[in-house]
């Protein structure tokens, strides 16, 4: 029991000396955090938008080979989206449409439409969460708690960390350029669609432009496990307060 009672005590003192470490380095977070938010337009800009509609063109590698693709995204707040892309499959033309209302949603192949079921809505809804999370205007919220996980090079420039983790959800770090404090790469863990496993998602945002104040990534690239997924450009982009309901109805 001596023994028992020298080693809680030694723990005691070890708990004790780290706790203001992660008071410190949370704090840091927090700076970078504020300093991303600051350099994509401000706090107030970021909250004014609740919603988004964006046209993008690119290719899609979730085959193997690179499909050509053209599209239009539309977000709302954390859990509405609708996604209309065409791919190009030698030749032949595929709509497909994906929307999330909430706690519904739909697949929409050609004519054929789908309810998604309960593990693909769930996994709908965190991949839509991370986008979420990724405009940054949330995280000033008390659901959100951040830790620093170093400097690493995007495109040779450095870019510090900040894991982001909110109870219910998958962690999601954000890397901001050290020198301008936009974001340069976001990774998370998602599940693939055809083998139902997770993998470490990567996002790399760039070529930043102003948008209504905001500056806004006109280039993207993602990568699974280390291998292209889909890679673009945004050709048009609005800013709005609120998306009519209608676009998130059942395709």
């Amino acid at each position: 029991m001596k023994h028992l009672r020298h080693a809680v005590l030694a723990l005691g003192f070890v708990f004790a000396a780290i706790a203001p470490a992660r008071a410190d380095d949370a704090a840091e977070a927090r700076k970078l955090i504020e300093k991303a938010v600051k350099a994509h337009g401000g706090q107030d800009k970021l909250d004014k938008f609740g919603g988004a509609v964006s046209k993008l063109k690119g290719t899609f590698y979730g085959q193997g080979d690179g499909l050509a693709m053209t599209g239009e995204i539309s977000v709302a707040g954390q859990d509405k989206q609708r996604i209309d892309l065409e791919i190009d499959a030698g030749g032949q033309k595929i709509p497909i449409v994906i929307v999330l209302a909430g706690d519904k949603g739909w697949t929409k192949i050609v004519k054929d439409v789908t309810e998604l079921d309960k593990d693909k809505l769930e996994e709908t809804k965190e991949q839509a969460y991370a986008s979420w999370v990724t405009n940054l205007a949330p995280l000033k919220d008390k659901q959100f708690t951040f830790a620093t996980t170093g400097e690493i090079k995007v495109e040779n420039r450095p870019a510090l960390g900040v894991k982001v983790s909110s109870k219910g959800h998958r962690d999601i770090d954000l890397y901001f350029d050290k020198e301008t404090g936009l974001l340069v790469k976001s990774e998370t863990r998602v599940k693939d669609d055809t083998t139902g496993q997770e993998v470490t998602e990567e996002s790399f945002p760039s070529e930043y432009k102003e948008v209504q104040g905001t500056q806004q990534a006109m280039k993207f690239l993602t990568k699974r496990d280390g291998k292209k997924f889909i890679e673009g450009e945004v050709t048009s982009l609005e800013l709005v307060e609120k998306l009519d309901a209608s676009t998130f109805t059942k395709p």
